[in-house]
């Protein structure tokens, strides 16, 4: 086991090197010029050199991602070239938000799609079967900002009860605070909730059809105790697999979310920080995302173990 943690981790510090190199390239061959927005129109050329020659972009760009790259190393995000501020006290208090947002959406999938999908299951090629399919298959074809939309007509205008955007620190007011990510935790949740819901539902089916559930119901096991606890943990791996990628991906895909309810949190740090082409902010903001997605998959595989004592590393 411990080798196998070892290992992952080499592999994930590996990843992470290859994505760092990706966005440094792909960030730097985006058009537009930091410098170039920070002086407006009409700039002086003689303090536009000088900026660059302070920020290092006046290097050829494989020399600026060593740079980059060893400051990283020492846990040296560098300065916003914009908000000239350090890197890390912009990221810090938004990335605390969105992790919040993340989990609560996740909380709330898991909490619709188990039920719905066992009883779909259970209850397969019947009518509840079908509208379960089919509001399912409705939330993955709607785009989420529209989704989004939809939650705030009906929850915040016709009936008042949660604001539709702002922020509240949760140790000031935590009903507040609740209140202000419910919508937007709501409406990431309902994709992928329609999304683990189905495959829930196709692997109950598979595994309820399998030979052992056969003979367990010949030998009078109850009808509940093979969906829960026989079928359900051997159907869950693979949705394991499937809810570690969402929350890697809900960090990445929450940013529209966020523009949509003004939720201050990184995905609209990360949206405005691209319009203004600041480099070291864009960089940490896609490299925080990355170290999230690897750290979550190798929590997911350690997991396996925990629901199926069988899975040994």
């Amino acid at each position: 086991m411990g080798k196998y943690i070892l290992r992952r981790i080499l592999y994930g510090l590996i990843t992470l090197v290859g994505i760092s190199v990706i966005i440094f390239s792909i960030i730097h061959l985006i058009p537009g010029d930091p410098i170039q927005i920070m002086f407006g129109r009409n700039p002086n050329p003689e303090l536009i050199a000088l900026a660059k020659k302070h920020y290092g972009l006046d290097k050829p760009v494989i020399t600026q991602y060593f740079i980059w790259f060893g400051k990283l190393l020492k846990g040296d995000l560098g300065q916003s070239i914009i908000r000239r501020t350090p890197v890390v006290e912009l990221l810090l208090p938004r990335i605390g938000r969105t992790i919040s947002l993340t989990l609560l959406g996740i909380v709330f999938s898991v909490a619709i799609a188990i039920p719905t999908g066992i009883i779909a299951a259970w209850r397969h090629n019947t009518w509840t079967d079908f509208g379960v399919s089919s509001i399912s298959l409705l939330l993955i074809s709607v785009p989420e900002f529209w989704i989004g939309i939809v939650f705030m007509i009906i929850f915040s205008v016709w009936l008042g009860i949660f604001p539709t955007s702002g922020y509240i620190p949760p140790f000031e007011d935590f009903v507040g605070w609740l209140k202000i990510l419910i919508l937007p935790a709501l409406t990431v949740a309902s994709v992928i909730a329609a999304q683990t819901t189905r495959m829930i539902r196709a692997n109950m089916i598979e595994v309820m059809s399998l030979d052992y559930i056969t003979l367990m119901r010949s030998a009078g096991v109850r009808q509940r105790r093979l969906l829960l606890i026989h079928a359900f943990r051997n159907a869950f791996i693979p949705v394991l697999t499937m809810i570690g990628m969402q929350i890697g991906m809900l960090m990445g895909g929450i940013v529209i979310v966020e523009r949509v309810f003004t939720f201050p949190g990184l995905g609209a740090l990360l949206l405005k920080t691209l319009e203004e082409r600041d480099y070291p902010v864009l960089q940490a903001c896609i490299m925080v995302y990355a170290v999230a997605f690897v750290v979550i998959n190798i929590i997911i595989d350690l997991l396996y173990s925990v629901v199926n004592p069988k899975i040994r590393y």
